[in-house]
């Protein structure tokens, strides 16, 4: 500020040059005017008057008759860090004009609303106006159009494409580029010079025509600005509860209303805001909504990549909710078991009855810790306390939701039998015909669906099924709730089918889905959820029946299924997971490469999407191994499966002895080794192989683990190591496990005279190296077929072995 006294002064002998004379005596009389650092306690005050406004209204009746005052502007005074010295130019300024009303100047100061400056402007002589309620878009509309205009004059590339197509840009594609553009110039002179000039050697090749639809979905390359921004903040209190307050309001509230709302006091709520103007919209009065500049900013802090420290996660919704409960229960302990007259009520408190549930429960609840799901129960049973009679059954129903999803997180048994408790005790205030009965209905069959995972009790899970076909029977067609308990029952019956493999269960499942998917069309906010649970139904189908027909049609399922679930959807890796399963099962079936080509990079993706310690990963390092390992063995490539080798190590050492799937494992990364061994020959690896295969066998993992199948390869893998080191050890092993292959109770014919086939032939083999008349005489019994005395005796031996 200490400059500010020599610009006005400079440019006031400009316009004015008469005040030239005046201003050189006063800086002749007293030179420490024009460089404070000679007298360091003479004031601005002192040198704004004796430099500028006294010269001014000594000069000024000397001049022409005036039409109009002169004007100052100051743009951007919340700029400048000397904040004391901008208190002392305003407080200054105004007595200047307090003494001199009628003086012939005007000062315009644009500025954002700073707690130095604001405190300072309400007064006669100052005439306020709040920019933020008005609308830039019009002038950026008048930005645009000339830009544009210039360069349709310019461009003979536009001009071409104006003689064929008509008028360029059209105005449909203004408007979508000025809703993107969102209020901002920056933003907007960015995508200005990017449609009209590229922003690098990729685009170049592209037209402004072209340019103009790839600006529209441009990400507002803002982030930059926001981490700067939100810097200057972060260490004041309150500064996380408040920006994720705002980041995840459906509606926003103004100052007054986000205080409420968290408890904390309205300058607590500006002491955070007054820093960060330049991104967030602050208004001048407590009642006027805080909003963002850009939308893009609610994007940056919710996506957890971009904004780093400033992550605003999911379960900040339940922080949310329980502010909104402590909100709501504020004004009911007032006249507990009254009703809240919603019109009378202040913003926070309208915003909590109307959102908390709809919004942030929904939104949260998935997401949240035990400490915030322990907070909120305890506030749903304290609302119980003084809601009226008649809100009674909602409020157990909100309680029950808790309890619910706090037991998903404890595991706590005590937990889910109160949630069913509270749910009975909701159904019995809600009797037929009630019209909210289906919801009680449908909420106690989600509660017993979770006890039964806990508990694996059928009785359970029966139960659950009744409620749900009975809130199914309340809930004819076109009630907007069916689908909601259509795919309810649908994933009971899904658990129904696992448990009994009753295949008239799964079908009937797989029925729920498809009416479910058909009341849910896009962009229905759950249709990705029907979909993954009727693509699932359809794999499992498959499986039991082994046609073809079911993974082909689940594949194009999952597919939308993933579509409707894009990054950084927390569900993504799912669909990537069953999506590449089916690829990669059409593949098993078909051979058809291109299958096997699109499976890659959905499970690649779905791996990235499961860092360690994720719980799935060790899934999708198997998918991904298995399928690269396919891939080498269709088409002799060796860069394949060596780049599954490590993904299937990683796979076993996440399954450690005694992981029920580690047998799985262990046959998977042995199957590669082999494959490694048949490209390059390499012994290292064949050894590996048959020491994994051994240890598969040993662990004799249950159903659906193959057995006949591991032994198979061992055999070959015991083989091939005979034939390069002729070791006849390896051989006896081999002839061992051939026997117990050939009489394993579960093979079936064709595949049983294939073992004997290959049990004879090694016991040639063994013949032909050491001469045993033993094992040419076990080679004319087995062609023999004497059957059930000989095979008997063979049994024995193979138990006493």
């Amino acid at each position: 500020m200490t400059r500010l006294p020599n610009t006005l002064a400079t440019q006031l002998v400009e316009v004015i040059p008469q005040a030239a004379q005046l201003i050189g005596a006063a800086v002749k009389a007293k030179p420490a005017l024009v460089s404070a650092s000679l007298e360091p306690d003479l004031s601005l005050d002192t040198r704004l008057h004796c430099l500028v406004y006294d010269p001014f209204k000594a000069v000024v009746p000397l001049t022409t008759l005036l039409t109009h005052p002169y004007l100052i502007v100051i743009d951007g005074l919340d700029e400048c860090e000397d904040k004391d010295g901008v208190e002392e130019f305003l407080q200054s300024t105004l007595r200047f004009f307090a003494e001199n009303p009628y003086i012939p100047l005007r000062i315009l100061i644009t500025s954002r609303v700073e707690q130095h400056i604001q405190p300072l402007l309400p007064c006669d002589r100052v005439l306020l106006m709040d920019l933020g309620t008005s609308s830039s878009r019009d002038d950026i509309k008048i930005f645009l159009d000339i830009i544009f205009k210039d360069a349709v004059e310019a461009n003979p590339v536009i001009q071409a494409y104006i003689r064929r197509h008509g008028a360029w840009p059209k105005p449909p594609h203004v408007d979508t580029l000025l809703e993107h553009i969102g209020g901002s110039f920056i933003l907007a002179s960015t995508l200005a010079k990017f449609i009209l000039h590229g922003s690098d050697a990729s685009d170049s090749c592209l037209t402004p025509i072209d340019r103009l639809p790839l600006a529209i979905k441009i990400n507002p390359g803002l982030d930059g600005l926001y981490v700067q921004t939100l810097a200057r903040a972060e260490d004041r209190a309150h500064f996380h509860e408040t920006i994720s307050t705002i980041a995840l309001l459906e509606e926003p509230l103004p100052i007054s209303g986000i205080a409420e709302l968290i408890g904390i006091q309205p300058h607590e709520v500006v002491h955070v805001l007054v820093d960060l103007q330049a991104i967030i919209q602050v208004p001048g009065t407590d009642d006027v909504p805080v909003t963002f500049f850009h939308t893009s900013l609610r994007d940056f802090l919710t996506a957890e990549s971009r904004s780093g420290r400033f992550f605003v996660p999911p379960s900040f919704h339940i922080r949310l909710l329980v502010h909104c409960l402590n909100c709501e229960l504020r004004i009911r302990r007032q006249k507990p078991k009254v009703g809240v007259d919603f019109g009378q009520q202040t913003s926070a408190v309208q915003y909590s009855l109307e959102y908390r549930e709809t919004i942030h429960w929904k939104n949260g609840h998935e997401s949240s810790g035990l400490n915030e799901l322990g907070q909120l129960v305890q506030l749903r049973r304290e609302m119980l306390v003084v809601l009226p009679d008649h809100d009674r059954a909602g409020g157990l129903s909100d309680l029950g939701s808790a309890l619910d999803a706090l037991f998903r997180q404890s595991g706590s048994h005590s937990h889910i039998e109160e949630a069913i408790s509270v749910y009975r005790e909701s159904l019995d205030l809600r009797p037929h015909p009630h019209p909210d009965r289906h919801w009680s209905l449908a909420n106690l069959g989600v509660v017993l669906k979770s006890l039964y995972r806990h508990s694996q009790s059928i009785s359970h899970l029966e139960e659950a099924i009744s409620m749900h076909r009975q809130a199914l029977s309340l809930r004819a067609h076109p009630h907007a709730d069916r689908h909601w308990s259509l795919a309810n029952l649908g994933v009971a019956l899904d658990s129904l089918y696992r448990r009994s493999l009753s295949i008239s269960h799964l079908k009937e499942a797989i029925s729920m889905h498809r009416q479910a998917l058909s009341l849910r069309p896009y962009p229905h906010p759950a249709r990705h959820e029907s979909l993954q649970s009727l693509g699932g139904g359809l794999t499992l189908l498959f499986y039991d029946t082994k046609s073809i027909s079911h993974i082909e049609e689940a594949t194009p399922v999952f597919r939308e299924a993933v579509s409707l679930r894009p990054h950084p959807h927390p569900k993504r890796h799912w669909s990537l997971n069953f999506l590449g399963n089916g690829l990669l099962l059409l593949f098993d079936f078909t051979g058809s490469i291109s299958y096997i080509e699109e499976a890659i990079p959905v499970v690649r993706e779905a791996l990235s999407l499961r860092p360690h310690p994720h719980p799935e990963r060790c899934w999708s390092l198997e998918q991904l191994g298995l399928a690269l390992h396919r891939l080498s063995v269709h088409t002799a490539s060796i860069s394949h499966v060596e780049e599954a080798i490590p993904l299937l190590r990683e796979a076993l050492s996440l399954r450690p002895h005694p992981h029920s799937r580690r047998p799985w494992a262990l046959d998977f990364l042995g199957a590669a080794l082999c494959q490694i061994f048949s490209l390059t020959g390499s012994i290292e690896n064949l050894d590996e192989a048959i020491s994994l295969r051994r240890e598969a066998l040993n662990c004799r993992a249950p159903p659906p683990f193959s057995v006949p199948m591991s032994l198979e390869q061992l055999i070959r893998c015991l083989e091939d190591r005979y034939g390069l080191s002729s070791v006849i050890g390896d051989l006896d092993e081999a002839i061992t496990y051939a026997r117990e292959l050939a009489f394993e109770h579960d093979l079936e014919a064709k595949d049983r005279d294939q073992a004997l086939e290959k049990l004879q032939f090694l016991l040639q083999q063994r013949f032909d190296a050491t001469g045993k008349q033993e094992d040419l005489d076990e080679i004319e019994k087995l062609r023999e077929g004497e059957e059930t005395e000989w095979r008997l005796d063979l049994l024995f031996d193979l138990v006493d072995e």
